[in-house]
């Protein structure tokens, strides 16, 4: 049956289940009332039908403040509900609510543009409580109400309205309350209606999403209603046709925004359960590269998504191909934990002439694809013959076969790992395999297993070469076996097959072998035992299909005494130049030779290559010049060319032998830096037309643009010429992290124009490069030194770098760079006695240069006095301990414990243990 029509089928049974019992399997109803005001019908809300309902009234008034009221119904379940479980409430409001709160924080939006009001009319508002506590609650008459995960407006495939209700908290309790807004005018009454509440935990144990909603970002009236921005009937995912499509569109917009639909399941998925999402998209765009923009999301009711992945991440080329071929493609999500929402958000392209629209057809849960047996994957059998196909699948699923990809015959139902037996073939058919959940319909996209019927070969299936004429006893009987049929060939010495000739048989004198591709040949054969009668069968590889008994191909060969010989002299030369020639287009070769023994002019030779025969006669000096197919030659299995020379009498055999050349690589473990960013350009081949594959027998070849990753295999091939002729070369990569530049001195306190500072780096290098900012190089930073000396000249915008190559590792492509602090070091005493004065400090109280230093002052008795400019004192100290911040401590110009303003002071320093006064000047800055 067609998956629609079960899906349709499911929906029909859901339906009359909620219509016909109260006690529905797994799903809780709330059954008491707790409380009522101005509720009409109440009891109807708590009947476990949702097609009776209690009204909930509220008023105006019919003076100002004189019987004005809002109503409410608060409403328990049997038992609490545990954090994080989603119960829903079915609404219909007299205002028509409902369909713009479906869009979250688009509703304001939405009802701007069909003219509802949705503050300052009818309103309403959710409550979820734990007891008398509340634990969640919202109003409809609030900015982007119900915009958040906890509380949503869903609608069914029925266009019914439902509040979902996701508290983080446990409840037990649901009380709405119906208001009227300010802009309502006196003796107006409006009525909520309500359905009854509930929670569906294990009623759809199935695949469908029961509900949907949607919201979006960066969008404006403006898009909504000329841009042609929003959702277009969002009920049609949930309605198990794959004919009809919720549309998102964002229209043509240059802004940033973004549109998202949610899919609401009753249970969680399992692990290992994958969600499908069929849809459609212009092609157009996914040239611009919607894909990129287009990400499904996952999560468990109202917690934070644990899986966002961008569509372009999940699509195979198989499914890309069908979306740019305009048509629809089933992707398979895989969120890996327990899921009971889907979001498809559409985000803005950008400066993208088009108009951004996204069709979501589907929307279900099934089980992961099925895992096809290895021996069930490209099957071959005979005609006339029956096959087992295997699959596997998760724990408790089941495989469904059919004989369609869509729609089709159900052949037969098995368990994980059971075999599907098909019927009896004679030509090739495709089957096809589903998981399913025992009793539900959705089911997993149906994987192709295409079993190939392969015919019985006959005997007019093989051409033999080599009897065509009596041959010479002194040469050789070679026959050449040949077909269309690719397989194997077995030589007996009956018809029926019951006598077998081995390879290297020996009776008597005649010595039998076979080559490689299945060449008898013999030797010994006389006159007097003639004619001889061979028989060959061939083996097809496929499937393993061969001549019946009976039905061989037969040789029949005359011999006739002669002492005739000759030798063959021949050796082709084919370069790799000559196979690039063959298989790019350009194909003909000569072969030559010549020919010594018992030949004559214009004898005919016969050049047996890969099943073709290509005839020459010997010239006057007995040579000849034939030419062949070179793709013949080199696809030739057993790399030799088998000579018939017709003399006069009987046929002279020989041999050429054909070696094909070798690609070689000279270095097989090729060693880059990761910085540079190597890609398969950069392996070393020599040659044309290199390409290279991911394995040994890949049949695609890599983009060369392809990055190489470390420990990585490439095997270079050349283009077009076949792995059977040319073996692939592997080459391992790799990848060597750069090895840091390091460079030490002095960083903090350097001193301005007063000292050298000495930086240095690793040594041994080439070609150094040196860089310095605010200073100067006074010695070394040449490029042959691994240091250089510096007199800093500025105090700010101060720095050295340096960069240098290395031939025996892989170094930055950048330089390395120290950030210098400098600082005017002020008057140095003398370094015999440790002193030195810093005489800029700016004390702001964060704790960097808040005070006058000087250094080593507390190893000496002193006095310290600073004058401003006009020589009055501020400031005194005996035995200073580097502790002045700016404050003055003397009556003067200013009151004693007044912070000084910034400028240029002047200091006395009195050290009578140096007997010396030293006087400079300092900044205070603020």
């Amino acid at each position: 049956m067609d998956k629609s029509i079960l899906k349709k089928y499911y929906y029909i049974f859901l339906i009359l289940s909620f219509l016909i019992s109260f006690n529905i399997a797994g799903q809780t109803i709330a059954t008491t009332i707790v409380s009522e005001d101005e509720v009409d019908l109440s009891a109807n809300a708590v009947d476990g039908s949702l097609t009776t309902n209690a009204g909930i009234r509220a008023s105006t008034g019919i003076l100002l403040g004189v019987g004005a009221y809002s109503g409410h119904l608060e409403m328990e379940f049997p038992s609490a509900l545990n954090p994080n479980t989603t119960s829903y409430v079915k609404l219909e409001t007299e205002d028509e609510l409902l369909p713009y709160l479906l869009g979250g924080s688009l509703g304001g939006l939405l009802s701007d543009i069909a003219g509802a009001v949705l503050i300052g009319n009818q309103e309403f508002t959710v409550t979820a409580k734990n007891g008398s506590i509340t634990v969640l609650e919202e109003a409809s008459g609030e900015a982007n109400a119900f915009a958040t995960g906890q509380l949503k407006v869903v609608t069914n495939v029925d266009n019914d309205y439902f509040m979902a209700i996701t508290p983080n908290a446990q409840y037990n309790r649901i009380r709405m309350t119906n208001q009227i807004g300010a802009l309502l005018g006196l003796n107006n009454t409006k009525t909520l209606d309500v359905f009854g509440a509930f929670h569906n935990q294990g009623l759809a144990s199935c695949g469908l999403p029961t509900y949907t909603s949607f919201t979006g970002t960066g969008l404006t009236l403006d898009l909504l209603d000329l841009g042609g921005a929003g959702v277009t009937d969002p009920h049609l995912v949930l309605d198990g046709d794959i004919n009809t499509f919720s549309e998102l569109s964002l229209g043509i917009l240059g802004v940033a925004a973004s549109i998202e639909q949610t899919a609401y399941f009753d249970t969680p998925s399992n692990s290992d359960d994958n969600y499908y999402i069929t849809l459609a998209i212009n092609p157009s765009l996914l040239q611009a590269g919607v894909a990129n923009s287009i990400d499904v999301i996952a999560q468990n009711g109202a917690e934070s998504p644990f899986y966002t992945e961008s569509l372009n991440n999940i699509l195979t080329l198989d499914l890309l191909g069908l979306l740019q071929d305009g048509q629809k493609a089933t992707i398979a999500v895989a969120p890996g934990d327990e899921a009971t929402r889907i979001t498809v958000r559409l985000s803005s392209l950008l400066n993208v002439a088009l108009e951004q629209q996204l069709q979501i057809f589907d929307i279900y849960r099934a089980p992961a694809l099925p895992i096809l047996d290895a021996n069930s994957e490209n099957v071959s059998i005979c005609t006339g013959n029956s096959v087992d196909l295997i699959a596997t699948t998760t724990g408790g699923n089941e495989l469904r076969w059919y004989d369609a990809e869509t729609g089709g015959n159900l052949l037969d139902t098995v368990n994980s790992g059971e075999a599907y037996t098909t019927p009896v073939l004679n030509t090739t058919s495709i089957y096809y395999v589903a998981a399913a959940k025992p009793g539900c319909p959705e089911e997993s996209p149906r994987v192709p297993v295409t079993v190939t019927v392969v015919d019985i070969p006959t005997a007019g299936d093989i051409n033999i070469t080599g009897d065509e004429s009596p041959i010479c006893s002194s040469s050789e009987v070679t026959l050449v076996p040949s077909s269309t049929i690719n397989g194997t060939y077995t030589w007996y010495f009956d018809i029926n097959g019951t006598n077998e000739i081995t390879n290297g048989l020996v009776q008597g004198p005649v010595t039998y072998s076979i080559t490689s591709n299945g060449t008898l040949v013999i030797t010994g054969l006389d006159e007097a035992g003639g004619p001889y009668n061979f028989y060959v069968r061939i083996t097809e590889a496929s499937a393993g299909c061969e001549n019946a008994a009976g039905d061989l191909a037969q040789a029949t060969v005359d011999i006739i005494d002669s002492t005739n010989s000759i030798t063959i002299d021949s050796t082709p030369v084919i370069s790799l130049s000559n196979l690039i020639d063959f298989f790019q287009g350009a194909p003909s070769y000569n072969v030559t030779g010549s020919v010594n023994g018992d030949a004559n002019v214009g004898d005919t030779v016969s050049l047996f290559i890969n099943g073709q025969i290509y005839t020459g006669v010997l010239d006057t000096n007995l040579a000849f010049d034939i030419a062949v197919d070179g793709t013949d030659m080199a696809l030739d299995v057993d790399g030799l060319i088998e000579v018939f020379l017709e003399g006069a009498l009987c046929t002279l055999t020989g041999d050429i032998t054909v070696d094909l050349p070798e690609l070689i690589v000279d270095d097989l473990l090729q060693i880059f830096c990761a910085s540079d960013n190597p890609t398969l350009l950069d392996l070393q081949v020599a040659g044309n037309d290199i390409v290279f594959f991911d394995s040994l027998d890949a049949s695609v070849a890599l983009d060369l643009n392809t990055p190489l990753v470390d420990g990585s295999v490439y095997f270079a091939g050349i283009l077009d010429i076949p792995i059977s002729v040319l073996t692939r070369i592997g080459i391992t990569v790799t990848l060597l992290e750069d090895q840091p530049i390091t460079l030490t001195g002095q960083t903090s306190e350097a001193c301005l124009e007063e000292e050298q500072y000495t930086y240095s780096t690793e040594s041994g290098k080439q070609n150094y490069t040196w860089t310095v900012t605010g200073g100067t190089i006074v010695d070394g930073g040449g490029t042959t030194d691994s240091s250089a000396t510096v007199i800093w000249t500025e105090l700010q915008n101060t720095s050295i770098s340096v960069l240098y190559e290395d031939s025996t590792s892989c170094t930055p492509t950048e330089a390395t760079e120290l950030q210098v602090e400098v600082e005017d070091c002020g008057e140095v005493l003398g370094e015999e006695f440790c002193l030195q004065v810093y005489n800029e400090f700016t004390p702001n109280n964060d704790g960097y240069n808040d005070f006058f230093e000087i250094e080593c002052i507390e190893n000496y008795s002193n006095t310290l006095q600073i004058f401003n400019r006009n020589g009055n004192k501020v400031f005194e100290a005996m035995d200073y301990q580097n502790n002045w911040d700016g404050i003055a401590n003397v009556n003067g110009v200013m009151g004693k414990g007044q912070h000084l303003p910034s400028g240029t002071y002047y200091y006395v320093v009195n050290i009578p243990e140096l007997n010396r006064n030293l006087v400079g000047w300092l900044q205070l800055a603020r």
